[in-house]
């Protein structure tokens, strides 16, 4: 029953509207050579709910550079932004963050815009990282939209329910600040995890699973091997503790302690009654 609540069929196909405008807009203004536009977020991945919707749009752009975003990133999003602004009605709020566009559609449907170069491959994707500092890496998140959002969206359709209701119960929570609320696809990958791990149980024992795992989030070691083997994961990545890797990019811990605090995560956890 909280399932079907926070899960609505009408709000895809709004989002699936919004999308298509945007990605039109795009295309036909903005003066860029499109190549591929990916839905990504969770959205694309087929695992949003009500009141928590991210959709994200990457555009493949032929001839943008393959290093340098911060030179580049920049004075991309503003001349989009600027662009989207000219032909969006007046009540959509568009604005740049630090690496999107974010269009605020009415009926609260958030879309990220993202840009990245154009790829000939996923290798190719990957060596170009390879070759990169660790700083150089961050904006290639994007790059790697097609792979991530099949990953989740693969997934059997209990795993997917699982992703839902632990998205739900994180929104039930009181979170101090970003650092401490765990992402999207910190739970997406814990639900795959936990599938992994113990098979099809029922419903009640998938969350207690989750649960259990999350509970000790500072232990978690788990590494994929579904797009590249574990010994291409970048060396100083393997010492991290704790290690949660993004399954398609092999130098990107996602829990990362820089990138996400899990002491509060690992407390709410430990002391939840979902079912009970």
């Amino acid at each position: 029953e909280l399932h079907n609540k926070i899960s609505s069929r009408s709000f895809n196909s709004r989002v699936a509207q919004a999308l298509s405008t945007v990605k039109e807009l795009v295309e036909e203004k903005c003066c860029l050579n499109v190549v591929e536009a990916v839905k990504g977020g969770s959205v694309g991945k087929g695992t949003a709910i009500v009141d928590c919707e991210d959709a994200e749009l990457v555009f493949f752009v032929k001839g943008l550079p393959t290093e340098g975003h911060q030179k580049w990133l920049s004075p991309l999003l503003r001349s989009v932004q600027s662009t989207l602004v000219e032909n969006l009605p007046a009540d959509t709020k568009v604005e740049c963050t630090e690496d999107a566009v974010r269009v605020s559609m009415k009926g609260s449907i958030n879309v990220d815009l993202r840009f990245s170069p154009s790829f000939d491959s996923y290798v190719k994707t990957v060596q170009a990282l390879g070759a990169l500092g660790p700083y150089a890496r961050k904006p290639f998140e994007a790059s790697f939209v097609k792979e991530r959002t099949q990953f989740v969206a693969k997934q059997p359709g209990h795993v997917k329910v699982t992703m839902r209701l632990l998205k739900w119960w994180r929104d039930q929570q009181q979170w101090s600040c970003s650092l401490t609320r765990p992402s999207d696809f910190v739970l997406e990958l814990i639900a795959i995890y936990a599938s992994q791990q113990c098979g099809k149980v029922t419903q009640a024992q998938m969350i207690a699973n989750c649960m259990s795992l999350l509970s000790r989030f500072d232990k978690l070691r788990v590494v994929w091997s579904n797009y590249y083997d574990p010994s291409d994961v970048w060396a100083p990545l393997m010492l991290q503790k704790p290690l949660l890797m993004d399954p398609v990019n092999p130098f990107c811990n996602v829990a990362d302690p820089q990138d996400f605090d899990a002491r509060e995560l690992m407390s709410y956890a430990a002391t939840t009654h979902f079912f009970w």
